[in-house]
C-alpha cells in the first residue's frame, strides 16, 4: 500500500531501486499493479506473494509475474492470521482511506497528501481490483482483510506447488527456524528470509539476527539465507553478511523515505546506505564484502 505513504507509490521505489541496483518486491497488497510495475523498469523485480482463500487467483499472479518478467517470487508464510495489531485497530485504518471525524484534523494538518489523494487516480488493492471487493470498492480494516482473505490452511505442499508453477527463483519468507529452513531447501526453494514480519505478528517474536547464526550454520551452504527486519544502518548489512546472509532486506527504511519526497526520498535513503556500508567496509579494513567473515564482528 505504498501510495498510502506517498502518491508516486511503488512505482517511485521501483525506479529509486533500479537506479541503485538492487531488488525492488512488490506486495500482493500493493497499490500499482503488477502489469505497472512490470513495465516502468527492467531492474531486478521479486513479487511477495500472499496465498488467498481464492487459489485460482493466487495462482494468476504467479502467472502475471512470467508475463511482466518478474525476477523472483516470495511465498509469505507467518501472515496466515493478523497479528494482534493494536494501532491499526485503535486508528481503524481501512482501505481505501476514508475521511471522518477522527480523521479530519491529521488530513487538514497535511494538505499536499489529502490533495493528491483527492485528485489523483483511485486509491485500490491494484492487483486484486475487480476480483474482490474488499480493498477496491469496499471498505475494509487491513486486519479485516487478512483474516477474510488469507489462507490459513496453505501447507509446505502448497508451497511446493507454488515453486513448480514459478519455475524461477523462490524465496519463503517468515522463517524463524532451523527446521523450516531445510524444510525449505527439500521443497526447493532458491532462499529463506528470516522474518518475524517487523514485529507485527507474533508477539514477543525472536528477532531475525538473533536466528541468524543457527540457520546459516544449517543450510547455508544450500540456499541464500536473507535477513529481513531491523536493518536500518549500513552496520546492519555488514554484520548480517558477516554472519553468512547473502542479503539484507528493508521495509520501513524505504517506507519513511517516499513519504518523505516521493522517488527523491528513497533515492536519498538508498545512497546514504550505500555510502554508509563503504565507509564502515574502509574503517574495518576491508575493501570487498568477501573479506567479511564472523571475525569481523570484533573490529
Amino acid at each position: 500500500m505504498t501510495r498510502l505513504f506517498h502518491h508516486e507509490g511503488e512505482l517511485a521505489v521501483a525506479r529509486a531501486a533500479h537506479e541503485h541496483r538492487t531488488m525492488y518486491s512488490l506486495s500482493s497488497l500493493s497499490t500499482t499493479s503488477i502489469e505497472e510495475v512490470g513495465s516502468a523498469t527492467t531492474g531486478p523485480k521479486c513479487f511477495q506473494l500472499y496465498i488467498h482463500k481464492d487459489r485460482g487467483m493466487s495462482w494468476d499472479f504467479i502467472e502475471r509475474c512470467k508475463e511482466a518478467e518478474f525476477s523472483a517470487i516470495c511465498l509469505t508464510v507467518d501472515t496466515l492470521v493478523a497479528g494482534n495489531r493494536e494501532k491499526d485497530l485503535y486508528t481503524g485504518m481501512v482501505i481505501p482511506p476514508k475521511f471522518s471525524l477522527n480523521s479530519l484534523f491529521s488530513f487538514a494538518t497535511h494538505p499536499s497528501w489529502s490533495l493528491n489523494y483527492l485528485l489523483r487516480r483511485k486509491f485500490e488493492l491494484a492487483n486484486v481490483a475487480g476480483k474482490i471487493s474488499e480493498g477496491t470498492g469496499k471498505l475494509t480494516s487491513v486486519v479485516g482483510y487478512m483474516n477474510s482473505q488469507f489462507d490459513r490452511s496453505i501447507t509446505w505442499k502448497d508451497a511446493a506447488e507454488a515453486i513448480n508453477r514459478w519455475g524461477k527463483p523462490f524465496a519463503i519468507k517468515g522463517v524463524m527456524s532451523v527446521e523450516d529452513a531445510k524444510r525449505a531447501v527439500d521443497i526447493g526453494a532458491s532462499a529463506v528470509m528470516i522474518s518475524n514480519h517487523g514485529g507485527r505478528q507474533l508477539d514477543g517474536s525472536t528477532a531475525p539476527f538473533d536466528q541468524l547464526g543457527p540457520i546459516v550454520d544449517a543450510v547455508g551452504d544450500q540456499i541464500e539465507v536473507i535477513v529481513d527486519g531491523g536493518v536500518r544502518r549500513g552496520t546492519h548489512v555488514l554484520k548480517a553478511l558477516a554472519m553468512g546472509a547473502t542479503a539484507c532486506m528493508i521495509g520501513r527504511g524505504y517506507l519513511y523515505a517516499v513519504a518523505a519526497g516521493g522517488y527523491a526520498g528513497v533515492d536519498r535513503a538508498l545512497t546514504r546506505l550505500r555510502e554508509e556500508i563503504e565507509r564502515d567496509m574502509v574503517l574495518m579494513g576491508c575493501s570487498s564484502l568477501q573479506q567479511l567473515d564472523r571475525s569481523k564482528l570484533h573490529c
